[in-house]
């Protein structure tokens, strides 16, 4: 018999798979032929003063993740990132910038404590403006490889879910270097 946290998983997954596989339009698949936006370039110093920049990662799909250091649902996510930081450093980046409104101390300090293995930035009015607005954390957004807009992932995901979300993106990488 299945547990809770099995059952409520199964549900989770079934409710995002269904979400994401709707039935398209004709002029649907023609809008997605169409440009996809470029993503905003962050350039700005780190929260130990080095000066790091969003494009620097094209040839790799990024995922760009807001968060903050009082949020429970950032928190818990973040031994995930670092994870597939490790695990697919050949192909992506983690590339998060922090919504803590605090002397960006708290945060460096967050950072050696959780061991963060990927840059992370403090907030500006323009990074805000620039992507729209973040109306819940985390939120995060995927760029390919080509510094393209993708999509945007609001809440928590699990490791396994961002594998899932991730994995096409990195996998195109693959594909065009073969061709």
């Amino acid at each position: 018999m299945l547990n809770l946290k099995k059952i409520f998983f199964l549900f989770v997954t079934i409710t995002l798979l269904v979400s994401c596989t709707k039935n398209k339009t004709s002029s649907e698949k023609q809008s997605e032929q169409k440009e996809k936006p470029i993503a905003y370039n962050i350039e700005e110093n780190d929260i130990f003063g080095n000066n790091v920049s969003l494009s620097s990662y094209k040839g790799k799909v990024v995922l760009l993740n807001f968060w903050a250091t009082w949020c429970p649902p950032c928190k818990a996510e973040i031994p995930d990132l670092i994870k597939l930081q490790e695990n697919y450093k050949d192909k992506l980046a983690i590339f998060s910038v922090s919504l803590d409104q605090d002397d960006p101390k708290v945060v460096r300090e967050f950072y050696k404590k959780y061991k963060i293995n990927y840059p992370v930035v403090m907030f500006t009015e323009e990074i805000l403006k620039n992507y729209g607005g973040i109306s819940a954390i985390p939120t995060s957004f995927v760029i390919n490889h080509k510094g393209e807009l993708e999509g945007k992932i609001v809440g928590m995901r699990s490791y396994e879910m961002f594998v899932e979300i991730l994995k096409p993106f990195m996998e195109q990488i693959t594909n065009e270097s073969n061709d």
